[in-house]
């Protein structure tokens, strides 16, 4: 029988995936492998620690203190040290999650990963070492990510599990926001345009008039005679008297 909770993953808020007692197992090799099993584990790219790890958790038995993670038996007695950056990979790649008991407990994700590893067996399973190799080369594609994200991107999700939904759902998430983004720069860009022609009109109006100016036809005098018009008749010169010009 399985029970749900809330726990709270190592770097993220609470979600309620969690299973906190194991359901039925498959015993590795029982039935020979599970060839559907075996794809999904090889495209998942665990290392025996990882199952190891999840196994632990799933039978209540790995517990966070201030100085790291341990093992605990039945009775509630602290053995071995558990590496911390594999429980804290495997809790933000979705598969374990922080328990309010302290305890380290599987996910839905954590244990359909370890029924997929029984189920496979060990042939799938690779190197520790490799293993660790890719995640490191995964982090650093992330770089500009924080630690958290950057471990929930370093091992693939389990297909169709609650990671990959909630790995979705950012998505959905930030594409909508960016089609937002993209719709309010549309109509920025917009207006700036529509100011940009309407100024452009206005200077284009205004250097038509001057252009009309500058090729307006002048008189050369307003209201007078032209230099020199009328010489040897000092009359001529006197505005407005036309009785004094010849033949007038």
């Amino acid at each position: 029988m399985s029970s749900k909770t809330t726990a709270a993953p190592f770097g993220a808020a609470p979600r309620p995936r969690l299973a906190l007692v194991a359901g039925p197992q498959v015993a590795a090799g029982s039935q020979g492998p599970d060839s559907d099993a075996a794809r999904t584990m090889a495209a998942l790219g665990w290392c025996a620690a990882f199952v190891d790890t999840v196994r632990l958790a799933v039978a209540g038995g790995l517990k966070s203190d201030g100085s790291g993670f341990r093992a605990v038996d039945a009775d509630g007695r602290t053995g071995r040290r558990v590496k911390g950056e594999r429980v804290r990979l495997l809790a933000r790649c979705g598969y374990l999650a922080r328990h309010a008991s302290g305890l380290v407990v599987a996910t839905e994700d954590g244990h359909e990963a370890l029924r997929l590893a029984e189920a496979a067996g060990p042939g799938v399973l690779r190197d520790e070492a490799d293993v660790m190799v890719s995640v490191r080369k995964a982090r650093r594609a992330r770089q500009w990510d924080s630690h958290a994200g950057q471990d929930s991107h370093a091992l693939p999700v389990l297909p169709g599990g609650g990671e990959e939904r909630r790995h979705l759902a950012v998505a959905r998430k930030g594409a909508e926001r960016a089609a937002v983004e993209a719709e309010k720069t549309r109509k920025r860009i917009e207006a700036l345009m529509r100011r940009a022609r309407i100024r452009d009109r206005r200077e284009a109006r205004r250097e038509a008039a001057r252009e009309a100016e500058r090729t307006a036809p002048r008189r050369c005098c307003r209201g007078g005679c032209p230099y020199g018009f009328g010489q040897g008749n000092p009359g001529a010169f006197v505005f407005g008297l036309r009785s004094a010009l010849p033949g007038v």
